[in-house]
């Protein structure tokens, strides 16, 4: 079966999935599927880690929150179609302070990323490698310890 988009779709093709044992029944809606994840890295400086994401990695701001004093607490970058959420450490919970972890899945030219993070100064928390779960990947840390694993697969 092909997906059409077409309403009703996605439910015949997660009940035969399910059938097939591929897919965990569920009692959620049709409506109710996940679209995508964003980490949420807490930091310590959430305008430091802005401009980290942007100059390192080439992510963009879409969003910056900041306190009645001006102080940034909360802020959305993207590259892609990948956003990552940075929180001032303990500002909505004091349980979440860094380090966290994610993993960003790429298409295109992981070793030719790997290379150009590296003539930026990125210092490699893990090298790149083959993995034997399919992946191809290397792990970075921001300057508050979230590491960050980039992956391609295929």
């Amino acid at each position: 079966m092909t997906w059409t988009g077409q309403k009703g779709s996605y439910g015949r093709v997660r009940r035969i999935l399910q059938t097939k044992g591929m897919l965990p029944a569920s009692d959620l809606p049709d409506q109710a599927m996940f679209r995508s994840a964003a980490p949420v890295f807490p930091v310590a400086d959430v305008n430091a880690a802005v401009r980290w994401y942007a100059d390192v990695l080439g992510f963009e701001a879409l969003h910056v929150n900041a306190d009645a004093d001006g102080t940034a607490n909360y802020a959305i970058v993207r590259l892609g179609e990948v956003q990552v959420h940075l929180l001032q450490n303990g500002f909505e919970d004091e349980s979440m302070r860094s380090p966290a972890e994610a993993m960003l899945t790429m298409s295109g030219d992981i070793d030719a990323l790997a290379v150009r993070l590296k003539q930026r100064g990125l210092v490699f928390h893990r090298e790149i490698a083959d993995q034997p779960w399919g992946a191809r990947d290397f792990t970075v840390l921001d300057p508050d310890g979230n590491r960050i694993w980039i992956a391609a697969f295929g």
